[in-house]
């Protein structure tokens, strides 16, 4: 058995990261843009919030058919602590989505998708969507949170453990570790 992911792996773990700091950028930006160009970060926002719950989905779908490597530790309660930390960042990577897009409609906004929009469908409601907007910000912060814990982690690994782990999750699949 290896002890990398798959280039699958690979590509699908750099591109959700990517893009969930995209959506997170803008996120917190929103409000620096020009008034007319709103919608349009707000529409991307979405629809990178969109890519970011499909990717988790093809993700979850792909490790189920695929298994990992084996742990990178023989600690117990690191390895516990890590499996945790995976489930909470996947749990987040689609709940933060599926809390921000009926936020989305119940501020009375549609979704443009380029080849076709799906308008409002859910009247315009400040008491559904204030609360929904304060959950889908926490749940942000905490993906956020736990996603610099596990870059952390990583760099712990690579720097005071010595022991490889960041090339796991690399492209570099020529050499195999040992």
């Amino acid at each position: 058995m290896t002890n990398r992911y798959d280039i699958v792996s690979v590509i699908l773990h750099w591109a959700t990261a990517l893009l969930i700091l995209f959506a997170f950028g803008l996120g917190l930006t929103v409000d620096d843009f020009p008034k007319a160009y709103g919608p349009t970060v707000v529409n991307t926002h979405a629809l990178i919030g969109l890519a970011v719950l499909l990717l988790t989905c093809f993700r979850l779908a792909w490790r189920l058919a695929h298994r990992a490597p084996q742990p990178a530790s023989n600690n117990f309660a690191a390895e516990k602590v890590s499996k945790i930390v995976h489930v909470l960042l996947y749990m987040l990577m689609v709940l933060v989505p599926l809390i921000g897009l009926p936020t989305l409609f119940y501020r009375g906004k549609g979704l443009d998708l380029g080849l076709f929009a799906v308008p409002q469908i859910l009247p315009r409601s400040p008491d559904v969507f204030h609360p929904l907007t304060e959950m889908h910000e926490l749940g942000a912060y905490a993906l956020i949170l736990l996603a610099g814990g596990h870059i952390l982690a990583a760099i712990y690994h690579q720097t005071v453990l010595r022991d490889g782990l960041i090339l796991r999750m690399t492209f570099q699949q020529k050499r195999e570790m040992s």
